[in-house]
């Protein structure tokens, strides 16, 4: 939209870009992003369970009740906290490139390869500060 002017027609028709475009995208992600994970982890869990009755021969009621056993408060607290601090980061990221974006094609794809370098490296960063606050808060 940058690149075929369609925000800067939106300027000058005096809508704020990062309302109208911008915005949308954070709450979407930011609450997608946990969803998505929480989808995983079931996923994740039901793939456990498929290979541990194949292979340890466990049956139903005894993977589940260890699973459950396994699982502490921390755990699901981290496991849903941090990925609403990685789609912050990502959808932050990504439209800051997006609308920061020149030079045509050959600049979007600039943009996009910046935007994932840096998000990627945000979220590794991130990840050990959140991961260490989060082991305290819930340390044993």
């Amino acid at each position: 939209m940058v690149i075929t002017e369609q925000v800067d027609a939106m300027r000058a028709m005096g809508t704020d870009p990062i309302r109208k475009l911008v915005t949308p995208r954070i709450v979407a992600t930011v609450l997608m992003l946990p969803l998505l994970t929480a989808i995983a982890d079931f996923v994740g869990m039901i793939g456990g369970y498929l290979v541990s009755h194949l292979t340890l021969h466990l049956s139903g009621p005894q993977f589940w009740t260890r699973a459950i056993a396994a699982l502490e408060f921390g755990d699901l607290v981290q496991g849903m906290v941090k990925p609403i601090f990685f789609g912050l980061i990502i959808v932050s990221v990504g439209c800051y490139q997006g609308l920061n974006v020149r030079g045509g094609a050959q600049g979007v794809g600039r943009a996009t390869t910046s935007a994932v370098v840096v998000a990627s490296v945000s979220i590794l960063v991130s990840n050990f500060f959140i991961s260490r606050v989060l082991l305290f808060i819930f340390q044993k």
